[in-house]
């Protein structure tokens, strides 16, 4: 990184959380604590998983149906501060025979999940040996499987194209954005819970400042166990280096706690550090984001592009139950891959056996710290090529993702910048017991009531139809037909595109890229104070 390129800080907010010191916390201080949560008005404090939380409007109503709605909302904050006790005895308590607990814990859970993904990786090896041994097989009596790869002749001319420098792999966005003439700036941003999230702007050195200034701001968030290189490892094709080129000032995030788990005040041994789960993701990492962004560029608005779990962040923030307020900083949504209902691949059968443990069960196997630490060993020790082929083997044996639309060459570059650190809790929040794969929806899925109000943005969505691990579809139902404060201005189902098909397909651009552009811009706040960009001026 450029010694220009400085990191700068935006200042935190005062943090929600009450600070907790070893041993202080008597049973009289821990019941004042929830006594404050349970009356505060803030959405930060009352995070419930599902719609069935009752948020009073000022419609009129019967005194009956005001003390029934007053009797749920009073139900629902009581479940919540049992929820937040055993939280508290789970990662706040810090006496000694708590502190010795934790150490038990964090070492048996590093040994069950250690031999976990050593049985899911030589499954998913022997799975993908099978699968080329039946290829060969298949070669052998005539029939070329590559052949079959939608853009095999793409692939192959794009190879005699490639110099020295493009085979490079590295886990360095501003690498790969020199490749395609742009840089990246990196800054450091701090939540109102004190983590440190890095940011990175995409822009073109070769371009003056004040031109820099009439861009349109546009962030880019990622999903579950991805980072903010996902967004820079497909070329030019790659979705934050095509907006830049086409003239938007791209910025793109990494979610707590990515590549470097960095706090203001807690360690990576420290339980509290890894207390959080996608709300939280959605409620603070995304604000001080989009505060940043605001504040470095002096605007009012900034377009949002978010892929899967970025989604599931910014639908659960925007809605009713917990800041829909953030609505108003942001002139659209445009939403790829929406993680909101459950596809069937949340039925398979490695996944049913996490639902079947409880959320003691849960954490006694994999700990309160990160999720299955190992997977970070084994990438710091093995070379870059087996890294790549561990992880296509173990998701194609998870999820069944295929990389027929992907151009081969660049796999080495997708799979650099995955995994990252993401807690327990927020695993569990997608497949525990009570969480997004039992539910199978982020909301209360059959309850008749709006999740969004009039301060939700405009909605763009990306489908993919042939995608096994959300259902899209019946998103694009669901806000055409139930939510009459929310405005959908495109909707695209593509046919043959998987999960992450909608960044890194060959031929992503085309039916992804261009879409968003022309939505960015057709939507922009104020678009007359900013530059058109390319291919944009007829909208």
């Amino acid at each position: 990184m450029p010694a220009s390129h400085a990191a700068s800080t935006v200042l935190e907010k005062p943090s929600l959380a009450v600070p907790v010191r070893p041993g202080a916390i008597t049973s009289s201080l821990r019941v004042g604590i929830h006594s404050l949560l349970l009356w505060s008005p803030s959405p930060l404090h009352s995070r419930p998983f599902s719609s069935k939380s009752i948020i009073l409007d000022n419609r009129p109503s019967s005194n009956r149906l005001a003390t029934e709605h007053q009797n749920r909302t009073n139900a629902e904050k009581r479940k919540e501060l049992q929820s937040q006790n055993i939280r508290i005895s789970h990662y706040q308590s810090r006496t000694v025979l708590s502190s010795f607990a934790c150490y038990a814990r964090r070492i048996a859970s590093f040994f069950f999940t250690f031999s976990l993904l050593g049985s899911l990786l030589t499954a998913a090896i022997i799975t993908d040996v099978g699968v080329r041994i039946r290829n060969s097989v298949v070669r052998t009596f005539g029939n070329r499987i590559a052949e079959k790869r939608p853009f095999v002749a793409l692939e192959r001319e794009r190879a005699k194209k490639r110099t020295k420098n493009d085979k490079k792999v590295v886990c360095d966005i501003d690498y790969y954005a020199s490749l395609v003439g742009l840089r990246a700036q990196q800054f450091e941003v701090v939540t109102e819970d004190r983590f440190v999230l890095q940011l990175f702007r995409i822009y073109d050195p070769s371009e003056v400042e004040e031109r820099k200034k009439s861009r349109y701001p546009v962030l880019l968030i990622h999903g579950l166990l991805q980072s903010a290189g996902a967004f820079c490892v497909n070329e030019e094709d790659s979705l934050a280096f095509f907006l830049c080129k086409s003239g938007y000032d791209v910025w793109v995030g990494n979610n707590r706690c990515g590549f470097n788990h960095k706090h203001v005040n807690l360690t990576y041994k420290n339980p509290s550090l890894w207390e959080w789960d996608v709300r939280d993701m959605g409620t603070k990492d995304v604000p001080a984001f989009i505060d940043f962004i605001l504040q470095k560029t002096s605007h009012q608005k900034v377009g949002l592009v978010c892929h899967s779990q970025g989604t599931t962040q910014i639908f659960l923030a925007l809605s009713r139950f917990h800041a829909p307020e953030l609505g108003e900083k942001i002139s659209v949504f445009c939403a790829l891959a929406p993680a909101v209902y459950a596809g069937p691949l949340v039925d398979r059968q490695f996944f049913k056996y996490i639902r079947y443990l409880s959320p003691s069960a849960y954490r006694l196997l994999f700990g309160i710290h990160a999720f299955i630490p190992a997977m970070f060993i084994i990438r710091s020790v093995i070379p870059r090529h087996a890294l790549t082929y561990c992880s296509y083997a173990m998701f194609h044996f998870l999820f069944g993702w295929s990389d027929d639309r992907w151009d081969k060459f660049l796999k080495d570059r997708m799979f650099q910048f995955s995994p990252v650190y993401v807690s327990t809790e927020n695993m569990r929040w997608w497949l525990g017991r009570d969480g997004f794969a039992t539910r199978r929806c982020i909301f209360d899925s059959e309850s008749s009531e709006p999740w969004f109000d009039s301060r939700c943005p405009p909605i763009a969505l990306w489908v993919g139809q042939a995608d096994s691990l959300v259902d899209g579809e019946r998103l694009i139902k669901r806000l055409e037909n139930a939510e009459p404060d929310v405005v959908v201005v495109k909707t695209k189902v593509i046919p043959t595109y998987e999960h992450l098909d909608v960044l890194w397909a060959v031929d992503a651009v085309d039916q992804v890229g261009r879409g968003v552009r022309e939505v960015l811009w057709s939507t922009a706040f104020n678009r007359e104070d900013f530059r058109c960009p390319s291919e944009c001026e007829e909208l």
